[in-house]
């Protein structure tokens, strides 16, 4: 895989790592229930992570052709499907302060997302090289 993808991936480890860091006044600056809300660190780790989850989503876009090829129609939609839809339900779990529809939406995105940009990444790959 292409230099860069490992990067982006470091970027994102280090946004969770300051996400997950507990903090000892826990002031939220949004809040979005009683128990979930971003703190100044948190924000800081969710544009970190943003900066290496977006070249990511930009490469998958590139290479939507490949991937599709790949997988397949219904797996592609699927796989798509999979990658977007439950951030609403990661939405609804902040709202309603519920940790389980939180983790699963998540989970979910996470290896959907990972397929698609594993996929893309493995081709940039071969082609460069």
């Amino acid at each position: 895989m292409k230099r860069t993808f490992w990067l982006y991936l470091l970027m994102i480890a280090f946004g969770l790592a300051a996400v997950a860091w507990p903090e000892a006044d826990d002031l939220m600056y949004i809040q979005f229930s009683e128990t979930h809300g971003p703190s100044k660190l948190d924000l800081a780790g969710l544009l970190v992570i943003m900066m290496g989850f977006l070249p990511m989503v930009k490469e998958v876009w590139k290479r939507r052709a490949y991937i599709r090829s790949k997988l397949g129609d219904s797996l592609w939609w699927v796989t798509v499907f999979l990658s977007t839809v439950p951030l609403c339900f990661v939405a609804l779990g902040l709202y309603m302060g519920s940790d389980f529809l939180l983790w699963a939406s998540v989970g979910v995105c996470m290896i959907a997302q990972g397929i698609l940009i594993g996929i893309a990444f493995k081709q940039s790959s071969s082609v460069t090289s």
